[in-house]
């Protein structure tokens, strides 16, 4: 037993001494391990530099202090968020001051963030686009309460934009690519409805409410719903309704088709002789 107990208590100075610390090696190779208090490679503690996932939770701070404070401090704090932006590299870290942003501009028209915003849905990572989306979204909204008008379209044209860059492709192994462009694109049209109704939004969703090859059905039927959310309109999933309504909103029809029943909205149907 004494020999047993000497051979582990070699073996653990071994590996101890193999780390080139007194930390466990494998509590500094795991980034949970690295979270626990007193698990950090000497090579980590940096005075005055924030890990990563500690600059997110001053990011997400600053975010929900922004969203309650009086409009000088919203700019401040909305300008250190886009500095935080731009300096990072790291898509978690961006991602956060994308959100935060979203959250102070709910309440606040600031130029260089919604500028930031747009720019954000060209990023390269899928969360990050989608996460710009919905901040985007929520700008929209105050701007339609605001009568910010140009913010409105400017924000409309560019979701109009990022929608059509994002096709499906047709070339062989595109299906996780695909995945991701539907994800983008569904998170625009869930967004859209926020923007208001007006000519521009039955434009874009009609648009997107085009049959498109590769597509399963999810970018009509979305869509759809955010047509209805926009309009107030009750025409279900059927798409010959929302084409006759849509021709009438662009002047090609005189009268709106009759709206559908509750009922048969829930139950989805499409049968348009339902409604003889």
């Amino acid at each position: 037993m004494q020999y047993f107990s000497r051979t582990l208590g070699w073996f653990s100075a071994l590996l101890l001494s193999a780390a080139g610390c007194t930390t466990p090696f494998w509590a500094t190779d795991n980034e949970l391990f690295l979270r626990l208090p007193g698990t950090e490679r000497r090579s980590d503690q940096v005075e005055g530099v924030l890990r990563p996932w500690e600059r997110i939770e001053r990011i997400a701070e600053k975010g929900d202090e922004g969203a309650k404070a009086p409009p000088e401090e919203k700019k401040i704090l909305a300008f250190q968020l886009i500095k935080e932006y731009n300096r990072s590299q790291d898509p978690l870290v961006r991602r956060a001051a994308i959100r935060s942003l979203g959250k102070i501009t709910e309440t606040a028209h600031i130029e260089p963030a919604l500028e930031t915003l747009l720019s954000a849905l060209s990023e390269e990572n899928l969360g990050n686009r989608i996460a710009a989306a919905e901040a985007l979204g929520a700008y929209g909204s105050r701007a339609k309460s605001e009568n910010l008008g140009d913010v409105h379209q400017t924000i409309l044209a560019a979701f109009a934009e990022a929608y059509r860059g994002q096709p499906f492709l047709s070339d062989a192994g595109s299906d996780k690519e695909n995945n991701e462009r539907k994800d983008f694109r569904l998170a625009l049209l869930r967004s859209a409805p926020q923007l208001g109704d007006s000519s521009q939004l039955v434009d874009f969703l009609a648009e997107a409410m085009q049959d498109e090859p590769l597509d399963d059905g999810a970018l009509r039927l979305a869509a759809m719903g955010a047509m209805s959310k926009a309009t107030r309109k009750n025409y279900g999933a059927d798409y010959s309704l929302w084409s006759d309504y849509i021709a009438y909103r662009q002047g090609k029809r005189s009268d709106p088709p009759k709206e559908i029943s509750g009922l048969r909205a829930a139950l989805n149907l499409n049968d348009s002789a339902l409604l003889k």
